[in-house]
């Protein structure tokens, strides 16, 4: 969420000139004649509107914003017009421009409602160049969000100068795709998918010692465990810490999430070269085993939280990288088989200041070294079920093309990582849909691995979580949840910062508060995990000794009892089993 805590500013030119209109780039209806603003703190920014020959495509004119210190959060600098006219329901929009920066700049171009929540329409992290580009960004508008829309530029990131020409937001017309989205996403369909894609029939064979059925024994069978992967980053867990707030973030997450993501930043974890710290890593690993919580690691190559001391060359950082990738899945061989073994390569080769993974992404190309680091985990993990991942947050165009080429290489990921961070505003139910089935097409299981919803607007005073602002976040988690829980191709979710302590950007992100107190989003998450997603169930076995119930997938004891005596087991219903038969013998 974003817009009412950032203060507003006239439009700053080398004079203070007024709000340029939309026809100094040639806009087409949806814009018309709204004037551009910028919001952001005056210290920060300044605009111009010039008339500049050779600008490309035939423009003439041109807006210069010059950033003079970044800001956090990136949003804090934009540059936005309301559109004059708003898409119809379930069109597609379009929104191209052509851009450049004095030097590399990443920046967000987004289309989205005007008012909370601030619902994302089209939405794309850039990063300009020197050089003169056509920028295209695309997004279907769902159902009428009944608010104004807005095209933004924001440019907060990064100091720099920018230069945009030629904007347009055009309407595409009614896209097929969208319809068929809007129908996926109604109640009645959520619903149907679960029991059909995550529930099967479990059957309980009760027999004598002799092998013989027996009728009316009262058969007892009781969930312990999701197949399914519910999941948060655990990275405040500290395992020999007593203290009463630790204890109750620990307790919290345990009652809640079968699946934990332990952190692995390469700066973080070898600070000094040659002292990994595997003691603090193995601790948490070991607590999340013990209480019947699945660890995954996070991330083995990555650009960002590069260590000061690793070389700033690719030919020498690819070495390093080999060595930590292989050690570490080496090392937890036994006890972690979740692997986001690369993060974000698809926008990784403009990462300023360049370092040697960055610059190994701008030699090799993204494909490339997705393919080289799987290929080095694959090989430490051999002889183990492992699930090593390719994560990152971009849902378009560069990420499919990468993958693409994955597949076309024969060398794609176990599984896809999307994030879903919605600092900007929650995502249209449709627009989840559809990244889905976009991502569906290559035929790997999907995690959502990184999922923010906020539950409190940033003001001046902070930014923190309010009553309106949580249940807000609850009414779209159980949405956001139910949705992808009904998609056939979703093994795992996981929330991005489980309190508001210690959260990304000091950002209300949590379930639960700074206090460790749930939020609504806590309470509306654990009643469909572990109630109305849950299976237990009792009865008596018929004539031929058979007791068979409708039940999720996961693990589950089972007990009958005849006349006095009983018999206990445990069974394994795996996802998508259909059915699964489990043989009791009561002597």
């Amino acid at each position: 969420m974003k817009h009412p805590w950032i203060s507003s500013l006239a439009l700053v030119s080398l004079l203070l000139c007024a709000p340029f209109s939309t026809a100094a780039f040639a806009a087409n209806d949806l814009l018309g004649d709204a004037d551009w603003t910028v919001i952001g703190a005056p210290e920060n920014v300044a605009l111009s509107v010039l008339q500049t020959p050779g600008l490309p495509a035939g423009n003439t004119q041109e807006i210069q914003v010059a950033v003079k210190k970044a800001v956090d959060p990136y949003y804090g600098i934009q540059i936005t017009a309301t559109l004059a006219q708003a898409p119809k329901a379930q069109d597609r929009i379009r929104y191209r421009f052509w851009a450049r920066a004095s030097e590399s700049n990443p920046i967000r171009a987004v289309v989205e409602t005007v008012g909370a929540p601030w619902t994302g329409i089209a939405a794309s992290r850039i990063v300009l160049t020197p050089q003169w580009k056509e920028y295209v960004v695309s997004g279907e508008l769902g159902a009428d969000p009944n608010q104004p829309l807005a095209a933004r530029f924001q440019v907060g990131e990064d100091p720099g100068t920018l230069e945009f020409t030629g904007v347009h937001v055009e309407d595409l017309g009614p896209d097929p795709a969208v319809a068929a989205a809007e129908r996926a996403v109604q109640p009645q369909a959520v619903e149907a998918r679960i029991r059909r894609y995550r529930m099967g029939t479990l059957t309980v064979q009760v027999r004598d010692a002799k092998g013989r059925p027996i009728k009316n024994a009262q058969v007892a069978v009781h969930m312990t465990r999701h197949a399914f992967l519910f999941g948060c980053n655990f990275f405040e867990l500290r395992p020999q810490d007593s203290s009463p707030t630790q204890i109750q973030y620990r307790t919290e997450f345990a009652a809640l999430f079968n699946y934990a993501t332990l952190p692995f930043y390469w700066g973080a974890f070898e600070p000094e070269r040659g002292r990994p710290s595997y003691q603090r890593l193995d601790a948490m690993a070991d607590w999340c085993l013990a209480h019947g919580i699945t660890p995954k690691g996070h991330p083995l190559v990555w650009h960002e939280v590069y260590p000061s001391w690793a070389p700033a060359e690719a030919d020498a950082a690819i070495p390093l990288l080999h060595t930590r990738a292989t050690d570490i899945v080496t090392h937890y061989h036994s006890r972690i088989h979740y692997w986001d073994v690369v993060n974000e390569a698809s926008n990784g080769a403009s990462y300023s200041p360049p370092n040697g993974e960055s610059r190994w992404l701008g030699r090799d190309g993204a494909p490339q070294v997705v393919e080289t680091a799987l290929g080095w985990a694959r090989k430490a993990g051999s002889g183990v079920p492992e699930t090593f991942l390719y994560n990152d947050y971009d849902t378009g165009p560069a990420n499919v093309a990468l993958l693409t080429q994955m597949r076309k290489d024969d060398a794609l990921p176990d599984a896809v990582g999307i994030q879903s961070h919605m600092h900007d505003g929650v995502w249209p139910l449709s627009k989840l849909w559809r990244i889905c089935e976009t991502f569906a097409q290559f035929d790997r299981p999907l995690h959502f691995t990184e999922t923010t919803v906020l539950s409190g607007p940033k003001q001046d005073s902070g930014w923190d979580t309010t009553p309106d602002g949580e249940r807000a976040q609850a009414d779209y988690v159980a949405k956001f949840y139910s949705l992808l829980f009904s998609h056939p191709s979703l093994r795992a979710i996981t929330w991005w910062d489980f309190s508001d302590a210690g959260a990304w950007q000091s950002a209300p992100a949590g379930l639960v508060r700074k206090d460790m107190t749930p939020k609504p989003a806590y309470d509306r998450l654990k009643q469909l995990i572990r109630h109305d997603w849950w299976t237990n169930d009792s009865g008596s076995a018929g004539p031929d000794g058979k007791y068979s119930t409708q039940a999720f997938y996961g693990d589950y004891t089972v007990t009958a009892v005849v006349g006095g005596r009983h018999a206990k087991g445990t069974v394994s219903f795996p996802e998508g089993a259909g059915k699964q038969t489990v043989i009791l013998i009561v002597r």
